[in-house]
């Protein structure tokens, strides 16, 4: 039996750590990944806008880096700085593209190529996956203004790799630059990751769907990022770390909740706190959380600085929380169910105040039925918005 359990333990420890990313190289307008594995690595495809940057995300799930310089200078003509994010769950390769950058992904087995050329800054940026070299490609044109693009699996007829196909849905940003105040508008879930269900629907589309609808609310007084536009998977960590690189004034998530009953209904909103405020807001910060469970430790440094801004943020957090809650119990009528400070992962790392909103129950389709329509995400965001107008003037 305990040859059998060893077996077992050396079995797991090669799966997990059998897709390391083992090195990195650029030079030239030439960046080149090796992986241990000897395997097509598939990422998944996202352009962002990080500040006055657009960023070239690049994640592999169920992969470690392995002794990898989180960031890497370069300031060339095509990008400014590569850097490199891990968790448990996923490695995240983001690349700082100068206004003119075009880029070419090619993956190859144990091997990711990414090739950047110059052309004018209103020319269309290219993506190209292939999954083996010298075969037809097929190709994704991304404008000049980011939108979002995710992954598939490949065709099992062909031997090319096909990003989908998304409706534009707006800019991330505003495009007004001296605004003075930036807030990042984060849909929860997305991708994979459906977030509750509940009366035939997804936490990720509803959320997705009022998010957006705030977004472009906000958009008339503030510059706003948004995490994600349309269905794609951004991992907990990088949520905060698109609002900390863009030295962003606010952040709030957006959400739905699940109950253990279709009886639980009402809406609630909750500001960080190290320590959960009771079981209850321990028990939604777990089941938000568990998609990225391995967002669970911030390294010692990272604490000092954190700590810093945490006492200041939760304050002015749980102001504007309270606010939020009364505009959305006035204007939807739902239920009343609070404001708490929880642990949450996708607040933990933002520099910035931040809330996220439980909108109301998936399974509840009294709460539900409130954000199915335009009308009623409008109302919804706008409610929301005016309560971060009462701080952000």
């Amino acid at each position: 039996m305990k040859k059998i359990l060893i077996f077992l333990l050396f079995l797991v420890g090669s799966v997990i750590f059998a897709e390391n990313l083992e090195s990195i190289n650029y030079r030239n307008g030439t960046f080149k990944g090796i992986f241990k594995e000897n395997k097509k690595m598939m990422p998944g495809t996202t352009v962002t806008k990080v500040g006055n940057d657009n960023v070239l995300i690049l994640s592999f799930l169920n992969t470690k880096a392995a002794k990898i310089p989180q960031s890497t200078s370069v300031n060339d003509q095509y990008i400014s700085k590569i850097q490199v994010y891990e968790n448990d769950s996923s490695t995240s390769l983001m690349f700082y593209l100068k206004p003119s950058a075009k880029y070419q992904i090619v993956t190859r087995n144990k091997e990711i190529e990414v090739t950047f050329n110059s052309g004018d800054a209103n020319s269309m940026t290219q993506t190209t996956v292939t999954t083996r070299p010298n075969t037809s490609t097929t190709s994704t044109s991304i404008s000049s203004r980011p939108q979002a693009s995710g992954y598939s699996r490949p065709n099992n007829n062909t031997n090319t790799y096909t990003p989908p196909q998304q409706k534009p849905t707006g800019p991330r940003y505003s495009t007004s630059g001296n605004k003075k105040y930036t807030i990042v508008v984060d849909p929860g879930h997305g991708g994979h990751d459906s977030g509750a269900r509940g009366n035939g629907y997804n936490e990720k589309d509803i959320a997705l769907q009022v998010a957006t609808r705030l977004a472009n609310n906000l958009r008339r007084d503030y510059n706003v990022i948004m995490t994600r536009d349309s269905d794609f998977f951004v991992p907990l960590d990088t949520r905060a770390k698109i609002g900390n690189d863009a030295n962003a004034d606010f952040f709030i998530s957006i959400h739905l909740n699940s109950g253990s009953s279709s009886s639980a209904n009402g809406t609630e909103v909750f500001y960080f706190s190290k320590k959960d405020e009771g079981s209850y807001a321990a028990r939604v910060a777990q089941i938000e959380n568990r998609v990225d469970s391995s967002y669970g430790d911030t390294p010692f440094s990272d604490l000092v600085v954190k700590d810093i801004f945490y006492r200041t943020n939760q304050k002015k957090s749980q102001a504007i929380a309270t606010t939020v809650l009364d505009n959305l119990i006035n204007t939807i009528g739902l239920r009343r169910r609070g404001v708490f400070g929880a642990n949450f992962a996708v607040l933990r790392g933002s520099n910035s105040p931040s809330i996220l909103v439980e909108l109301g129950f998936m399974n509840n389709y009294g709460d539900l039925s409130q954000y199915l329509t335009p009308e009623g995400q409008e109302r919804a965001a706008q409610a929301i918005a005016n309560g971060i107008r009462q701080y952000f003037r």
